[in-house]
């Protein structure tokens, strides 16, 4: 009786991480590869990146776009280097503080480099058209990575055009309950283009 009633409970335990996820796991399923339309403007920043070999990665792109609960919309760069995540309104000021962020000291100690390069805010008017690319969901926030549209002539599908980011005030839960909340932020900036076949 014993042994029974520990193989219940132990099987028990074991079903509710896996029940708990399915939550994050649907949610994922169901944008991942949606055609979406642009509601409102989506910001990218474009960039080379200079590694500390020498090695520069050119033309990098990360969205900017950040929608809150409580604290509305603004724009975030996140941190490298152990700097902190830069946060403004302003797409150009946001240009600037990553210039002055990321100067760094030259190896030889003649002159300065730029470890983060802007090039330009790229921006995703509505009206456009995008992909969800990826879907990721971490501690506090979900994340929207879009790719062009195949009906775009310059679409690169492994080229990342614009994220969208979903900042939580608090820890999401496990089985995502937070669902429906998300899908109206999201809802703010893009809507789902229905396929006709």
């Amino acid at each position: 009786m014993r042994k029974t009633t520990l193989v219940i409970l132990f099987g028990a335990l074991l079903s509710i991480p896996a029940s708990a996820n399915q939550g994050r796991k649907s949610f994922i399923e169901d944008w991942q590869g949606k055609r979406v339309g642009i509601k409102r403007t989506l910001f990218t920043l474009v960039y080379d990146e200079h590694g500390r070999l020498g090695k520069t990665y050119r033309s990098r792109r990360e969205g900017l776009t950040v929608v809150t609960p409580s604290s509305g919309v603004f724009l975030r760069f996140d941190g490298r280097d152990s700097e902190e995540d830069i946060v403004s309104s302003d797409p150009e000021q946001m240009i600037d503080q990553i210039n002055v962020t990321y100067r760094r000291t030259s190896s030889l100690d003649v002159g300065f480099f730029q470890r983060i390069e802007p090039s330009v805010v790229a921006r995703y008017e509505p009206g456009g058209m995008l992909v969800v690319k990826q879907v990721r969901i971490d501690r506090d926030r979900v994340r929207l990575v879009f790719a062009k549209s195949a009906d775009d002539e310059a679409a690169n599908a492994d080229e990342v055009a614009t994220e969208l980011t979903i900042q939580w005030p608090i820890a999401l839960s496990s089985g995502l309950a937070e669902r429906p909340q998300i899908e109206a932020l999201i809802r703010q900036f893009v809507y789902t283009i229905i396929e006709t076949r």
